[in-house]
């Protein structure tokens, strides 16, 4: 273990769900409600508000804005993808994969510096590359369009969630001050359960278990989220809604941010915010059996 401070961003974990399901490693020894922003919507949106938390900038301030968002950029790959649904599942899954490789994620991204720059980030919306995300949210349109079975969906989702929080242990290991990275789980199984809450119950306990297993593998971490999600079992207005109810939770002791625009203040109070010293590679094989064995 080491001192690298871990953030995860586990979108739309809901304060009182996680309070009510009594989600033990989503809710760490020090946790709480975060407070969103609205900007482009009546709720919080996980392209600006991911930004925010980064940036500790508005949207305004950060650029990264639902108007304007081009959603696909590559819609000649999004058009040969969709009329491969029509194959069979192994021509399709090999079709995506080469979007996900080969075309631009389609989200904007900020200029603005953010927390994380003397450390490493991943799929974290409008800061890196989301390929990702992109990828699950091609699987929740066809779960949606009844292309994708319930199961199906969740079980391919909980191995890209598995992939995060296993990224996030290893990263913690880099020697760097700090490492973030984004998981969408509670997101899209949020608003596909959210007036079944057994089913949504069981997805937050399930992802808590994630969070156990990465809790006994790093000694700092943060676990927060951009907004939570109107449902059934809190009694909400608009089941399937964004809420407002965010959540930070911490192996850090003291006081916890309020706001999302507080938060890069607040983790930058609590990392070495040095850059190590870059050194170059070496590698102490002989080049020419290297170049033999295909690697130069």
């Amino acid at each position: 273990m080491s001192g690298t401070l871990c953030v995860l961003g586990l979108d739309a974990a809901d304060y009182r769900l996680a309070n009510r399901w009594e989600c033990e490693n989503m809710l760490l020894e020090n946790h709480g409600e975060l407070e969103s922003i609205t900007h482009s919507l009546d709720v919080p949106a996980t392209l600006e508000v991911w930004p925010t938390i980064a940036t500790g900038l508005s949207p305004t301030d950060h650029g990264v804005e639902l108007d304007g968002v081009g959603w696909d950029n590559a819609t000649g790959l999004s058009a040969v993808v969709r009329a491969a649904q029509l194959l069979p599942e192994p021509l399709h899954e090999r079709l995506a994969d080469l979007k996900a490789q080969f075309s631009d994620d389609g989200y904007p991204r900020t200029d603005e510096s953010t927390v994380f720059g003397d450390g490493t980030v991943r799929n974290w919306p409008g800061v890196t590359p989301c390929y990702v995300w992109k990828r699950e949210g091609e699987w929740f349109e066809r779960a949606t369009d009844g292309d994708l079975s319930a199961d199906e969906f969740v079980r391919r989702y909980f191995g890209t969630t598995g992939s995060c929080i296993g990224w996030l242990a290893g990263q913690s290991l880099s020697f760097v001050p700090i490492v973030g990275v984004h998981a969408h789980v509670l997101d899209h199984t949020g608003h596909m359960y959210a007036r079944r809450p057994t089913a949504l119950r069981r997805i937050y306990e399930q992802v808590d278990s994630l969070l156990g297993w990465l809790r006994s593998r790093v000694d700092r971490l943060v676990v927060l989220s951009d907004h939570g999600m109107q449902t059934t079992a809190t009694n909400d207005p608009d089941p399937g809604v964004h809420s407002e109810r965010a959540l930070i939770s911490t192996t850090e002791p003291g006081p916890l941010p309020t706001d999302v625009l507080s938060v890069r203040d607040w983790l930058e109070d609590r990392i070495d915010a040095g850059r190590p010293e870059r050194t170059n590679a070496t590698v102490d094989a002989p080049r020419e059996h290297l170049e033999d064995l295909g690697y130069l």
